[in-house]
């Protein structure tokens, strides 16, 4: 093989890693540069560390003394802000070392695999111990040392590619969550409003402890998995139907845009190359995911409407008068929250109902499916497309599966 042939080769399968299909690329190049492939998710780990520690620090009070902190405009403020940085900086970091490491050279990119490792299992200890964001450092130091291995085998399945191209059509998908949750949210109100106004509802949410109530999403998103699951496995069988019909010529026209526009011509010979069974999987899995995101997101938009929408609207005294009993501050996932957790309870429940109804609306309606769920669909017809041609062009790639 020539160095333009192994270069392009190259290029093909990370174009394949940043879709998502890294179980399409030859089993003996999947485990190719490791630590460079686990270095943006080893600077998330860097970086939401303290952020977490700091907040943990920040919410390690008693409960009369968090409530007399959230009095305080400017407390609630930096909180906010803490927990936004904690959501949204890590996220970040990780993505511009990413774009940052395909642009360097490999030489690079091991120096600042190196570097991270060792503000992982060193510096960042050290220095949040010495801060006193943390009391056992062996403990700390330990637990890190493990998490280094675990990423690097989650980076050799091939993970870290499959969740970084499901965020990245999530993120993309977020114009049309918008037009339906512009179109959805209107109906959707006319179903929940009533709940969310029902003194049952909050008298049922207040009694159910928290465990139970993830009990109850748990049955919930089970429901909409199944579903899904359903739509998806119908969706890729059509899909790889609709390859396999096509000739030479629509697998070069499925694939324009792509490292693989000028590996074949219309006059190649079309050999079929059946899926394994970790394609099948790998292929499922990113399109789950990328609908699952999806959907979080619009669940998330809801929740945090019914969260402000009851701040705004329910008062203490109301929900005292409906649930008998004075509310506890709200906490969620260890954070508390400036609003009663009875609030919490409500509208998580109605939340995770609202994304139920938003995954059959988004498979099954015909005006939502064209800008919302087809989309998907049709990166897959591409990414199926490209996989005949990868494997066409390179055929010791076919071999060695």
């Amino acid at each position: 093989m020539s160095d333009s042939d192994e270069a392009d080769r190259r290029a093909v399968e990370a174009w394949f890693r940043r879709r998502g299909l890294p179980l399409v690329i030859r089993r003996r190049f999947r485990g190719a540069a490791l630590l460079q492939r686990a270095t943006p998710a080893l600077v998330f780990l860097a970086v939401i560390d303290p952020l977490l520690s700091g907040l943990g620090v920040l919410l390690a009070v008693e409960d009369d003394e968090f409530a007399r902190l959230v009095d305080n405009p400017g407390f609630v403020i930096g909180l906010l802000a803490l927990t936004a940085a904690a959501l949204v900086i890590p996220v970040l970091a990780g993505w511009l070392v990413a774009r940052w490491m395909r642009r360097s050279s490999e030489r690079g990119r091991l120096v600042l695999a190196l570097v991270v490792v060792a503000l992982i299992l060193v510096v960042l200890p050290a220095a949040e111990w010495w801060a006193g964001l943390r009391a056992g450092l062996w403990a700390y130091v330990l637990v890190n040392l493990l998490s280094v291995p675990v990423l690097l085998v989650l980076a050799r399945v091939g993970a870290g590619s499959i969740l970084a191209w499901a965020l990245r059509s999530a993120v993309g998908q977020l114009g049309a969550i918008g037009t339906l949750a512009s179109r959805a949210l209107p109906l959707l109100m006319l179903v929940v409003l009533f709940s969310f106004f029902a003194a049952e509802v909050w008298q049922v949410a207040a009694a159910l402890p928290r465990w139970r109530l993830w009990l109850v999403v748990a049955f919930l998103a089970g429901l909409a998995v199944l579903f899904i699951g359903s739509v998806l496995a119908d969706e890729l069988r059509e899909q790889v139907r609709t390859v396999r019909a096509g000739d030479t010529a629509d697998l070069v026209g499925h694939v324009v845009g792509t490292p693989l526009a000028d590996v074949l011509d219309d006059g190649h010979e079309k050999v079929e190359h059946p899926l394994t069974r970790s394609e099948k999987v790998n292929i499922a899995l990113v399109l789950f995911l990328a609908q699952a995101l999806q959907i979080v997101v619009f669940s998330a938009l809801v929740f945090g409407l019914f969260m402000l929408f009851g701040a705004l609207t329910v008062q203490q005294d109301v929900v005292e008068a409906w649930i008998g009993r004075r509310p506890p501050s709200g906490e969620l996932f260890g954070l508390r929250l400036p609003v009663p957790d009875v609030l919490v309870q409500v509208s998580l429940f109605l939340a995770v109902f609202s994304g139920l109804y938003f995954a059959a609306s988004a498979a099954t309606d015909p005006h939502y499916r064209t800008s919302f769920f087809d989309p998907l669909v049709a990166d897959v017809r591409v990414s199926l497309a490209a996989r005949e041609v990868y494997l066409a062009r390179w055929p010791a790639a076919a071999g060695a599966r």
